[in-house]
């Protein structure tokens, strides 16, 4: 009997293997966009390490993916609708979950109701 491949998320895979995330990628972008007018050469170089490290998030997802098809590693299971609603209060998406969980019941009430009719008829 086979071991189950590891679970390990795409920021773990990325940092076991040194490798850059769309994560790091971003926090690059947002720091330049942070900084004092730039001189040319300093826009010419955050430009090519913007490209560079977006070239390297991709490789890093797709690495993953393969990793994942390989069987190598597991994706970490999603989380459910109803543990999300269970969220921090403050949270938007917690309170997007409980929306869709809502909506949800009353399509499934308004379901019921319709068959029940179409029963009695």
């Amino acid at each position: 009997m086979s071991e189950a491949p590891p679970v390990q998320s795409l920021a773990a895979f990325a940092k076991a293997l040194g490798l850059v995330t769309m994560a790091e990628a971003r926090g690059h972008i947002h720091a330049g966009l942070r900084c004092a007018p730039p001189t040319k050469r300093f826009r010419r170089w955050y430009e090519a390490e913007t490209c560079r490290l977006l070239a390297e998030a991709d490789q890093t997802t797709r690495a993953y993916g393969a990793a994942i098809e390989a069987g190598t590693v597991a994706a970490p299971p999603r989380a459910t609708l109803e543990q999300i609603a269970e969220g921090h209060p403050d949270l938007a998406s917690t309170h997007a979950a409980r929306r869709v969980i809502e909506k949800r019941r009353a399509r499934r009430k308004a379901e019921r109701m319709d068959h029940d009719a179409n029963a009695q008829s």
